[in-house]
């Protein structure tokens, strides 16, 4: 798996202006411009015959950018990773996304790869480390959909966003509290953040009594604040894919079956709203699962735009 998170002799390259995207479309950057974080599986810094990608500091934020040197009012896709992973392991998907005529933008999780605080808070058990994680990546993506357009003349007002796993949550959230997402498509990722800890705890053995200490009353306070099952009405018509395994047990399906229950009365255009259970898939994302996300995204963001 590709190591953005390695300090050692990684510096990021900072687009400041218009002229750095300009250079892109020439060929004229040094071909070290996009290696630094294209690395082996050994960690060893992997060369590039040509960089594909923009690294920007953008409002404080590190972010990989594919496809703004085609276009650069191309609809914008946020690509997020999951647990214990970082923005090298949204590349794949970003290059996809950006061949199919999108701009895709590769953001790192909080308390992930070069941001990380404290590895021990990505464990499976603090609830309250996960969901702040979650709630601060969807955030992130909003102050990126405010700073892209003046920070690098990107437009931002057509805009999706995926990602698997803990990215899928980001994904679901981030609908729930920004209405400028246009698109989301999640992978293997839950909408029902209290439901998903009750099946945890179950799994972990942990019983009534010792729920609300797993899952602090002060957590349920703010998940049903925020979380999208709370806010079905948010998802009004906006086109939302959710992929998920009948034999993932540890994001397990049924909570995207309940957010899609609560969504559905909000939908006057039924194509728009899409759950897809895949049999015999456990917590991972076969090709077809992918395939299936990226073509929801071209779909409603470049084909019949909504």
């Amino acid at each position: 798996m590709p190591e953005a998170g390695n300090n050692g002799g990684h510096q990021a390259f900072e687009a400041r202006s218009q002229p750095q995207l300009e250079a892109i479309r020439k060929g004229d950057l040094p071909a070290v411009w996009g290696e630094q974080v294209q690395r082996s599986q050994e960690g060893t810094p992997t060369a590039m015959a040509r960089p594909d990608y923009l690294a920007a500091c953008v409002a404080g934020l590190e972010t990989f950018i594919f496809g703004a040197e085609r276009k650069l009012d191309a609809p914008v896709v946020f690509v997020t990773h999951g647990r214990g992973g970082n923005a090298a392991d949204t590349f794949a998907w970003c290059r996809e996304l950006a061949g199919a005529g999108l701009i895709a933008v590769g953001v790192e999780q909080r308390n992930h790869g070069r941001r990380m605080v404290d590895r021990e808070g990505n464990s499976d058990n603090p609830a309250d480390m996960m969901y702040g994680i979650i709630l601060g990546t969807a955030r992130d993506i909003s102050l990126l959909i405010d700073c892209l357009p003046a920070r690098l003349g990107i437009a931002t007002d057509r805009v999706g966003v995926t990602g698997g796993s803990l990215g899928g949550h980001v994904t679901q959230l981030a609908m729930a509290l920004e209405p400028r997402i246009s698109v989301g498509a999640s992978l293997i990722g839950s909408g029902d953040f209290r439901h998903l800890m009750e099946l945890r705890a179950t799994r972990y053995g942990i019983g009534g009594e010792g729920f609300p200490t797993f899952y602090r009353p002060a957590l349920d306070e703010l998940v049903r604040r925020y979380d999208p099952i709370e806010h079905p009405e948010r998802f009004s018509d906006r086109p939302l894919l959710m992929l998920n395994g009948d034999s993932d047990d540890l994001v397990q399906m049924e909570c995207n079956q309940r957010l899609e229950a609560a969504v559905r009365p909000y939908y006057s255009h039924p194509e728009r709203l899409r759950l897809i259970i895949y049999p015999g898939v456990g917590h991972a994302v076969p090709p077809e699962m992918w395939a299936e996300a990226k073509q929801w995204l071209v779909r409603w963001l470049l084909e019949t735009p909504v």
